[in-house]
């Protein structure tokens, strides 16, 4: 019986940190995060990167894409291919782009200069 136990409450709490990344990752999608995304080229070198605030990412169904509405412009953005994205938590940019290895300060206008 105590054996059952142990096995019960170990399954539990797997299942509550699974349950904590969905739950974020539906709030993000659903109400909107604070991003760092960042799109590469062939080489693997930033291409473009986005500083997005309050924005909601989906993913594109039967793709490796995925879309956001640009809140300044009102454009819908799809991207594809190579990227990565972090969600930031607490406003720390800066920490969150040193994960995907970029420097906010080369952004311009989305572009990623070197």
């Amino acid at each position: 019986m105590r054996r059952i136990v142990i096995i019960l409450v170990l399954v539990m709490l797997t299942g509550c940190a699974g349950m904590q990344r969905s739950c974020s990752s539906f709030w993000a999608t659903q109400a909107g995060a604070d991003w760092i995304v960042v799109q590469y080229d062939f080489n693997m070198d930033p291409k473009c990167v986005w500083r997005l605030q309050n924005v909601s990412i989906s993913n594109e169904q039967s793709s490796d894409g995925i879309y956001w509405k640009d809140t300044a412009t009102g454009h819908l953005v799809h991207i594809s291919g190579w990227y990565n994205r972090v969600q930031v938590d607490g406003g720390r940019y800066e920490e969150a782009a040193k994960l995907l290895g970029v420097d906010l300060a080369k952004i311009n206008n989305g572009r990623y200069v070197k």
